[in-house]
């Protein structure tokens, strides 16, 4: 029974999800969520009475699935330059209809307003931080990298820099595309690692 209630909410978390990421947080309503997860707006308000109880239940189901993608791509490479390489290209959004990118930046916002938010994003950008981190501490010990200044402000720097280009890949400016703004992050890598990314 207990189950069957997990998996319920569960998809109705992930409709929230797609439908943030389709119609943008202003403009989120539980008739959407509804039909986008084939159930009536009674279900959705019987097991999320708060609309936004069911906001953060999002947002913390997307930071976590960003994260832990994230993490699974250098889990298994002991090679730091193709690690922050394959970081670098999991921190870009793969284009406009990139759907986790589009709500991670859409929940961003709430951050400026709201307490949990705030601590969410807060909590995934050290997450990513640490992963930049980690990964030019291992190529520095394993002196493939030659680092420009303290791994943390590098680290800090690579997660500032996919934030922006992100941002700008999303919203189409310039047509700057996926693919342009991994090259913008390896040239960044190049520059302070002395590595060939």
């Amino acid at each position: 029974m207990a189950r069957d209630r997990d998996k319920r909410m569960d998809a109705l978390v992930d409709a929230s999800v797609t439908t943030i990421a389709r119609h943008g947080l202003t403009n989120l309503r539980i008739k959407d969520i509804a039909t986008e997860a084939g159930v009536s707006e009674r279900l959705v308000s019987y097991y999320f009475p708060d609309l936004d109880g069911l906001v953060a239940a999002s947002h913390r189901k997307a930071s976590e699935k960003y994260y832990w993608q994230r993490l699974r791509t250098i889990q298994h490479q002991r090679e730091p330059v193709a690690a922050l390489a394959q970081l670098i290209a999991s921190g870009v959004p793969q284009g406009r209809e990139d759907v986790l990118s589009k709500v991670l930046y859409e929940l961003s916002i709430s951050a400026t307003r709201l307490t949990q938010h705030e601590r969410m994003m807060s909590s995934l950008y050290r997450d990513e931080v640490s992963l930049y981190e980690q990964v030019l501490v291992q190529g520095q010990q394993a002196k493939v990298f030659t680092l420009s200044g303290p791994s943390n402000e590098l680290a800090r720097s690579f997660v500032a820099l996919e934030d922006g280009l992100g941002l700008q890949v999303l919203a189409g400016t310039d047509g700057l595309t996926a693919e342009q703004a991994k090259g913008i992050l390896l040239s960044y890598g190049r520059a302070v690692t002395g590595a060939a990314l």
